[in-house]
């Protein structure tokens, strides 16, 4: 039987969740049923984690944002792949995929990874991709939502339900569960980012952009510690736009004694065996990757009661649940966590069993195969 040839196209100029999930995608397939590569148009740190992988890469870097050459390399791209699915990823992915792919006869499946209000801020900058996407829809055959928000979202926006499939991200769990290097970890990071060994460490993980709420999580921490005797440490893992600002913002709050900047960071299963408490801020989430790789490290998680985050964040069962934008009950959450050792022990626990009945590498695999198959019988 020959190999099921599937041509992944994403822009992959970033390394976040929709390119992780490319890679624990692409790198689990079965080699004897499936010939995989990936077209990126930008050949940056994803391309290179695919390489090293021993996934093929088909990078079109050499191209303007909107230059159409693109369109034209991708078409022959296309042709010379021969690919029996196309799987985009991202507005300008699915927008030049579905243009390159006309009259191929090739199924175009785009998985769906966040919500297009919330990733772009300015009112032109969404008109004119919600106008790239909804124009080319007709093209596409079929949809994954990364979660059952994502879904209703496609819904609202007039896609057939039986044009989309849920499936939720999977992971490999194993880097979180490393448990013999948890005290090992937990001295070396601390000792980096200059938190005492015995200090309450919050933390998150996440792109420093408005989606994400870091300013709201500040105000939250600002509260938090005020007046307190033995107050807490936070230490924001990540980069992007709004740094500066949240420096700033910091400095605004005299939080510097207290508030850390780890950067962008490749080792997050490490790091976040350095951390007590883990805190989602944002306004809007799609799924909430990094929300799954603290709860399969057993770390207790505060999170916005957003998006997908519904799905899998239940109210002191597998973690405590606040509403966004309100820095006053994040602040009572954080301080709930901290002052509760054995809320975060039952919260752990929960949420990895959670985690490990839903979101395995595996699963997603198997139903995005399925699905595969599904849409060429």
């Amino acid at each position: 039987m020959s190999k099921l040839r599937v041509l992944h196209v994403i822009g992959g100029g970033e390394f976040g969740g929709a390119e992780q999930h490319i890679l624990n995608l692409v790198t689990t397939f079965p080699a004897e049923e499936v010939d995989v590569a990936v077209v990126c148009f930008y050949d940056s740190l994803f391309a290179e984690k695919l390489r090293a992988a021993g996934i093929k890469v088909i990078a079109l870097n050499q191209f303007g944002r909107f230059d159409i050459r693109l369109l034209q390399a991708l078409r022959r791209t296309f042709l010379a792949f021969g690919p029996a699915i196309i799987h985009t990823h991202g507005i300008k992915a699915n927008f030049f995929s579905r243009l390159a792919a006309l009259g191929m006869k090739v199924p175009l499946l785009t998985t769906v990874h966040s919500s297009l209000r919330y990733d772009y801020a300015g009112a032109l900058a969404y008109a004119i991709v919600s106008m790239m996407e909804r124009s080319t829809r007709h093209w596409n055959r079929h949809y994954i939502a990364i979660s059952g928000a994502i879904a209703d979202v496609l819904r609202e926006q007039g896609v057939k339900s039986s044009a989309i499939s849920v499936i939720y991200n999977g992971m490999d769990l194993s880097p979180y569960q490393q448990d013999q290097l948890r005290e090992s970890d937990r001295s070396r990071f601390r000792a980096e980012w200059n938190v005492p060994q015995d200090a309450f460490l919050f933390g998150t993980v996440a792109r420093f952009v408005p989606v994400k709420g870091l300013p709201i999580l500040l105000d939250a921490f600002h509260a938090l510690v005020q007046d307190k005797a033995a107050s807490p440490y936070l230490v924001l893992i990540g980069d992007g736009s709004e740094r500066p600002a949240l420096e700033a913002k910091v400095q605004e709050l005299c939080l510097a004694e207290r508030v850390r900047f780890a950067g962008f960071r490749q080792d997050i299963p490490a790091c976040l065996h350095a951390i007590d408490g883990f805190v989602h801020s944002s306004l809007y989430e799609g799924l909430g990757y990094t929300i799954i790789e603290a709860m399969a490290a057993k770390v207790p998680v505060v999170a916005s009661n957003v998006g997908g985050v519904k799905e899998f964040v239940f109210h002191e069962r597998t973690g405590l649940v606040v509403e966004p934008n309100d820095s006053a009950a994040l602040a009572r959450a954080m301080e709930q966590l901290w002052t509760s050792p054995q809320l975060r022990e039952t919260l752990a626990q929960n949420a990895l069993e959670k985690v490990e009945a839903t979101f395995t590498i595996q699963q997603m695999t198997a139903q995005i195969l399925s699905l595969y198959r599904k849409l060429l019988s």
